[in-house]
């Protein structure tokens, strides 16, 4: 090889390392991976606006996928005081059980057989903030923790731009068509699941919000009954409570919880309650194990028989371990 031939080589071996370098630096990974939050894929979540201020306050009751790519899809049953609708029937009947044998009520729309509402974004995990920004120009922010190290996550309502107030949610690497049975949930201590809530409410006409949390439920004394589809109990007050499936057939984590008091529906000649009755929508909290912790949860008891929204009950909140 003469001199110039080899100058030539070598300029040329240089160019192609440099080249190779490049395409290195700034070539993006066909996989890049993004840090899950608390290493948990799937989530569910509730989250609204519950604000004294306003008489449009809403929920969302959702769950949350996270992909390792940086990606997050959601599905959604979403309800607002601006937008009045009735009860609506689970077709789950209440045979033999301690309260009245009804058919169990939810939310409007709740018992359809998939969520009516669906997003699409990305996220991003900074510390114990996981931030969501949906391809709807809305974000949101949440603080992680790890209620059961390495097998369930719990967030905590930080933030949004799009009006949320308050949220609850839990994560864990669990099938989001993974759910507990009435009789497994029957069979835990039900005296380990604290009610936090935040509920928009009035008093004489003068809207605020109901807070509480660190106290076990109102009911915890449950019986599985309806052929095993629905739990049910009666408190002292009296008051019916039962919570059920939205429908027969779901595979997913949705339950729903409805109570009332005896007297109203006496009250109306009704041995079943149709009037302004209590109706929650419920997601479980399960971890990656298998194991049944609770609930997140909306109510979305809009006034049935009155206009207006002087006697709506309206809000977010969970029964569960972990509730603080």
């Amino acid at each position: 090889m003469t001199r110039i031939a080899g100058i030539r080589f070598g300029i040329a071996v240089t160019a192609v390392i440099a080249a190779v370098a490049t395409w290195l630096i700034y070539t993006p990974s066909a996989h890049a991976e993004t840090t899950l939050p608390a290493g948990m894929t799937n989530y569910t979540v509730a989250v609204g606006r519950v604000d004294a201020e306003v008489r449009t306050n809403w929920q969302r009751l959702a769950t949350y996928e996270f992909a390792d790519d940086g990606t997050v899809t959601e599905e959604h049953w979403h309800w607002s005081q601006s937008r009045r609708v009735v009860r609506s029937y689970t077709g789950v009947q209440a045979s033999n059980c301690p309260a009245r044998d009804c058919n169990i009520q939810t939310a409007n729309g709740f018992q359809s057989a998939t969520a009516p509402k669906k997003l699409s974004g990305t996220y991003s995990v900074t510390g114990n903030t996981l931030r969501v920004e949906w391809d709807i120009d809305q974000w949101e922010e949440w603080t992680v923790s790890q209620p059961i190290e390495g097998t369930l996550a719990r967030l905590s309502f930080a933030g949004s731009n799009f009006g949320a107030t308050h949220g609850f949610g839990y994560g864990s690497e669990a099938a989001l068509d993974e759910r507990a049975s009435m009789a497994e949930i029957e069979a835990i201590d039900h005296s380990e699941l604290k009610h936090r809530f935040y509920f928009w409410k009035t008093d004489n006409g003068t809207p605020y919000v109901d807070i509480g949390f660190g106290s076990k439920f109102w009911m915890s004394d449950w019986e599985a009954c309806g052929s095993g589809a629905c739990l049910s109990g009666r408190t002292s007050t009296p008051t019916e409570y039962y919570v059920a499936a939205p429908n027969k057939t779901v595979d997913d984590r949705r339950d729903t919880l409805w109570h009332w008091r005896t007297a109203l529906a006496d009250g109306r000649g009704e041995y079943c309650y149709t009037g302004n009755s209590h109706v929650k929508p419920m997601m479980q909290i399960i971890d990656s194990d298998g194991g049944f912790h609770g609930w997140v949860g909306i109510e979305a008891s809009q006034s049935q028989t009155s206009p207006g929204t002087d006697a709506d009950d309206v809000g977010v909140f969970e029964i569960s371990r972990f509730a603080v």
